[in-house]
Formats: C-alpha cells, sequence, structure tokens
C-alpha cells in the first residue's frame, strides 16, 4: 500500500443498508458518486442483495451471461465499475466514494490496497489466514473467466489460492467509486466458488466482525465515521438512476 495516500479527510459518512434489489443497490452508489460531496467527506456504504443477482462488469457483454447457465434464474444488473460478473448472494459488498482531484493515480489505488490491508488483518485475526495476491498469472483478455472470483489480478484477497475479496474503481471529474466483494459463503448460483466457510470452517455471515473492521480503516484513513442516511435529495436521484439506467434494459444490454 502506498503509506504516503491520505484524503485528508474531515468525516466519512458511513450508510449501512439492509438487503435490498441489485437495481436499487446499483443506483444508490451510482447516486452517492453524482451527489454534491465536500471535498474534504467520502461516504462509505455497507450493504447486501436480495433477491441473488448477477452483476455484470462495465465492460462485459451481456450474453456472456449465457455461458454461466447455475446464475440464469437470478436477477441481472450492469455495474458502472469494471471487472469479471460477481453473483451477489452469501456476501458482502461495500463501496467507497472519496474525493480525487488532488491525488495521483498511485494514490488512488493506494485506496484499493488500503481496503484489502485492513481486511486482511481482521481476518487474520479470527483465523482467516487470507493474503494478497502478489504475482497474478498473465491470462489474455479474451481468455479471461466469466466470474470475477474466478480472475486473479494482483492485490486480490486469496485464502487457500481461492478468491475470497475483489474490489474495482470507477472515477468522475471529482471523486471515485470504488466496489468491493467479500465472499463469505458459497452460492448455490455459483456453486464453483467457494467462500471463506467452505475454506476454512470460519462462518462471517452475521457480520458481527465488521466493527473491527472498521475501526481499522478508520485508523488508516486517519478519520471517524458518522452513521448517515441519505438525505431527500439523494433518494430521489437514486429513484431516477435506478429507473433510467438499472431498470432499463438498454443499460443491462448496451454491451
Amino acid at each position: 500500500m502506498d503509506r504516503e495516500c491520505r484524503l485528508n479527510l474531515k468525516s466519512i459518512l458511513l450508510v449501512e443498508d439492509e438487503p435490498t434489489t441489485g437495481s436499487w443497490n446499483m443506483a444508490v452508489d451510482d447516486a452517492l458518486l453524482d451527489s454534491s460531496l465536500p471535498q474534504d467527506t467520502a461516504v462509505l456504504r455497507l450493504y447486501r442483495w436480495s433477491p441473488a443477482c448477477l452483476s455484470l462488469g462495465y465492460f462485459q457483454s451481456s450474453k456472456d451471461r449465457e455461458t454461466h447457465q447455475e446464475s440464469m434464474a437470478t436477477d441481472c444488473v450492469r455495474r458502472a465499475s469494471g471487472g469479471g460478473a460477481i453473483l451477489h448472494d452469501q456476501e458482502l459488498t461495500y463501496s467507497f466514494i472519496f474525493p480525487a482531484t488532488s491525488l495521483s493515480s498511485a494514490q488512488i489505488s493506494g485506496i484499493y490496497d488500503l481496503f484489502h490491508d485492513s481486511l486482511i488483518s481482521v481476518l487474520q485475526e479470527l483465523g482467516v489466514p487470507a493474503v494478497k495476491c502478489i504475482a497474478p498469472p498473465t491470462v489474455d483478455r479474451n481468455d479471461q473467466p466469466f466470474l470475477c472470483f474466478l480472475r486473479r489480478s494482483s492485490g486480490d484477497v486469496l485464502l487457500h489460492d481461492a478468491k475470497i475479496i475483489g474490489s474495482a474503481q470507477r472515477r468522475n471529474k471529482t471523486h471515485v467509486l470504488q466496489h468491493g466483494s467479500i465472499l463469505l459463503r458459497q452460492s448455490e448460483f455459483s456453486p464453483e466458488l467457494p467462500g471463506i466457510l467452505e475454506l476454512v470452517d470460519v462462518d462471517l455471515t452475521s457480520l458481527s466482525w465488521v466493527k473491527d473492521w472498521l475501526e481499522k480503516l478508520t485508523l488508516l484513513l486517519q478519520c471517524q465515521l458518522t452513521k448517515h442516511s441519505l438525505s431527500h435529495d439523494q433518494l430521489k436521484a437514486a429513484h431516477k438512476i435506478e429507473i433510467d439506467r438499472f431498470l432499463n434494459p438498454n443499460w443491462l444490454h448496451k454491451r
């Protein structure tokens, strides 16, 4: 991690949402990214998905979904961030929206590492020997697996050589949206992917460990968390984005 990466934040707004649909989850993240956040404020959002949902990476072809029959019965959305498809079911998703106008590309990438380092630390304390992927194999872009958790990138979090945490970023002119997924246990809709429970018999689905993770994050980011509920304007924007984008077949099938 780039230890010189400092966001100089006054506050991080913590949004903890109940499980909900894929289209709403994606719309809220986009609304937060587009909202007029002060340059000294970031938003950390923790959420889950109900019902189970497959999210395509921004650049993936919607036709590729047909290659994964196990997930065809689930909802499907297209993320605003890149990478491979993710089956959101037995996992925890986070999004982190932070100001980036004064940061270099290396510093922005450092936030990716910061989150993964903090997760590795708390998992190791819970008896989960997670490690960071240092030297992923070189795979031609056209040969990448459909599912994100079958891919390997530098910085991914591995457990017994299985990927359990991956993240991706999307930038606009002033802010960065970082998406991350933590695979807690295996889903019936992606049986080829073992989760933490299957790999080391540690059940983290209660999310009681999240408090310790947030404490580590606040130390690394040198900033306190403040609980936040979406404002009227943010909710209004999210509803419009959901209708115009994430419930719109043209967005899903744009590629």
